[in-house]
């Protein structure tokens, strides 16, 4: 057990650290699969869901995280759900597949599938059978007009 918790510290040691919560864990030689309640962190980033398998290169760093079941994830403001969610750790990709919907105050977009690139901070939603589904509520801005001065 202890060289399981010191290999766990090791693979995550030179990226931003990942921690896992569940209520089983198997670890095989290029994967770490937990299943029931599941809970990842890295970060401010929280992944829910009823099974979460981390894929890992040969030098044990995670590259990819595949979740399944009722999959939640939170950031700051931005919050999301859906079927299932691939996230691709090098590339920074999140994919939300089934009932994707992803939330930012009361903004949202509803679409089969979403995929957020997350340093561009931009997304791409489609559908096949049903359309995108989105919700925007402009911010309201304070105008400057003649009777008032600008700050």
């Amino acid at each position: 057990m202890i060289f399981f918790i010191i290999l766990l510290a090791f693979t995550f040691a030179l990226s931003q650290p990942l921690v896992g919560e569940a209520d089983n864990l198997t670890y095989e030689r290029d994967k770490v699969i937990y299943t029931g309640n599941v809970k990842i962190t890295r970060g401010n980033a929280i992944i829910t869901a009823d099974r979460v398998i981390i894929y890992l290169e040969e030098n044990r760093k995670a590259k990819l995280a595949e979740a399944e079941g009722g999959v939640k994830y939170a950031e700051e403001k931005r919050k999301a759900s859906a079927n299932r969610m691939i996230y691709d750790f090098q590339r920074d990709i999140i994919t939300l597949q089934g009932k994707a919907k992803v939330e930012e105050g009361p903004n949202f977009v509803e679409a089969d599938e979403i995929v957020y690139y997350r340093k561009e901070d931009r997304a791409i939603a489609t559908s096949k059978g049903s359309r995108v589904r989105t919700f925007y509520l402009e911010e309201k801005n304070e105008k400057v007009g003649p009777d008032k001065k600008a700050k």
